[in-house]
């Protein structure tokens, strides 16, 4: 995927979904947070332009469209976008953009033109030397390369409370680059992923999927400054790897709703976008995890009893799959004997057949 000149240029496929998962995932965030914080942030690096060739939004109108969508139950709540971006172009469009819509007082957006390393760094030192934390905040950053972001910043970011990070980590682009002879090339990569163990992957002959293994060592860094972590995988036309996004946050129902934005663009794995898909062919076959989840809970459980809630939090937390397929799966193993559920729940009431309400005790064989 070619780095853009122009101040606008065309969507692409795997755009429109990582759009479709920003969307879905701020519609619920902007009702949850807004409602119980009285501040909230919406952090876009790289932000662009605010729109593409054929009129259609980018990702900060995209988060300014949702929080709109809630305006009447947060009007009581301070909205803050920080929107920054390289080109002076593309942040002028983006204002022209944002002048169109009817924001109210308790939303403040600011436009920046700069580098967003230095923007956020900028932020989070004011507010380290105020003695403050930040906002609750969702951060979406969205670079075309592998430069300006390095490590540290999306450690600092998660080591505010109720704070989310969700980055395009280029892979591909990383990989072409990750044996470069060039040493400044290489400490952006060294940088992004905050250790020189990435370079490593290039030396290592044991490593036959170098895109995989970038992959898995982002996301081990996530997961020592995150209690939760997810990936979803982009492919361009060649069905070929070209990034993934990282979810990584702190609160199980910021989790849950991530990896229901994931299962919405695919409902066959919750895990990635392939542009060689056309998405106006009907598919024919689509894979059914529910088995596979199914002897994961029958392997994890094996000779347990306990309430139903324990495993639906068990798959919404440690599992790339989301409630409903857990319930999917508990009929599965009940059907097949697997499982022994009573016929009463802990309220005294009776459990309606092949229902799994949290309080209905589970015997596992």
């Amino acid at each position: 995927m070619a780095t853009p000149k122009e101040t606008l240029w065309e969507i692409e496929p795997h755009t429109v979904a990582k759009h479709a998962i920003l969307r879905r995932y701020l519609g619920a965030w902007f009702a949850i947070l807004g409602t119980t914080n009285r501040r909230i942030a919406y952090i876009d690096g790289f932000c662009g332009p605010g729109q593409y060739t054929g009129g259609e939004p980018g990702s900060p109108i995209v988060a300014l469209e949702e929080a709109l969508k809630h305006a009447d139950r947060l009007s009581k709540t301070q909205i803050t976008f920080l929107l920054a971006d390289e080109r002076s172009d593309r942040t002028a469009h983006l204002r022209d953009i944002v002048d169109q819509f009817p924001v109210p007082p308790n939303i403040t957006i600011a436009i920046e033109t700069g580098q967003f390393e230095h923007k956020l760094a900028q932020l989070l030192d004011g507010l380290d030397a105020d003695g403050q934390c930040l906002a609750p905040t969702f951060a979406f950053v969205d670079p075309f390369g592998f430069k300006g972001l390095p490590f540290h910043l999306v450690r600092r970011l998660l080591c505010n409370p109720k704070t989310e990070v969700f980055v395009n980590v280029m892979a591909d682009a990383i990989n072409r680059f990750l044996d470069h002879p060039d040493d400044q090339i290489t400490s952006h990569i060294v940088d992004l992923f905050g250790t020189d163990e990435v370079l490593e992957i290039a030396r290592d002959p044991r490593v036959d999927d170098r895109i995989e293994a970038l992959r898995r060592l982002y996301q081990l860094q996530l997961e020592r400054h995150a209690r939760f972590v997810r990936y979803f995988e982009m492919r361009d036309h060649n069905d070929r790897v070209i990034y993934y996004l990282f979810f990584a946050g702190n609160h199980r129902q910021g989790h849950k709703k991530m990896k229901e934005a994931f299962w919405k663009v695919d409902t066959s794995s919750g895990l990635r976008f392939s542009d060689a898909t056309n998405p106006c062919q009907p598919v024919l076959f689509e894979v059914d995890g529910t088995p596979g989840l199914a002897e994961h809970l029958s392997s994890v459980f094996s000779r347990k009893q306990l309430y139903a809630r324990g495993v639906l939090e068990h798959v919404e937390d440690a599992t790339a799959f989301t409630a409903s397929h857990a319930r999917k799966a508990l009929k599965l193993l009940e059907g097949d004997g697997r499982i022994m559920v009573a016929d009463t729940k802990s309220d005294g009431k009776k459990r309606r057949r092949n229902t799994y309400p949290p309080n209905s005790l589970i015997r596992f064989g």
